[in-house]
């Protein structure tokens, strides 16, 4: 039986609000290494894989943080880690390890950028 094609084809842009965009673009920016793809209307595109991050002005009534999280993959996990961690990155908890395979492990450690937003590092290490 064929399967139907779906509605969907991927997530084109995930939207941040912020009450300081300057200072959180600086943060995406700077300490993660996103690059700017260009700047409009007061609001900062990023590029993260195949998804788009966009940063501007809250809206009124708007919530900062909300209940989303932002799941990051790099290139290379253990080097992203020590790199966040040096540049002082407060981790939530330690690393989670989600699933194991023969010389590997699928990794998870939380963390929030300047203005709570909940973002992590999701990824394959060597286990």
């Amino acid at each position: 039986m064929n399967e139907p094609t779906p509605l969907l084809s991927g997530i084109a842009q995930i939207a941040l609000a912020s009450a300081d965009p300057i200072a959180l673009v600086a943060f995406y920016r700077d300490m993660l290494g996103l690059p700017v793809l260009f700047e409009a209307s007061g609001m900062t595109f990023f590029q993260s894989g195949a998804t788009r991050l966009m940063i501007g002005h809250a809206q009124p009534g708007q919530a900062i943080g909300g209940d989303a999280v932002i799941y990051f993959e790099p290139r290379d996990w253990s080097a992203a880690e020590a790199k966040l961690e040096q540049a002082g990155i407060a981790f939530m908890s330690p690393a989670q390890v989600l699933q194991q395979a023969p010389g590997r492990e699928l990794v998870l450690r939380a963390f929030k950028d300047p203005e709570g937003h909940t973002l992590a590092l999701l990824g394959w290490r060597a286990a």
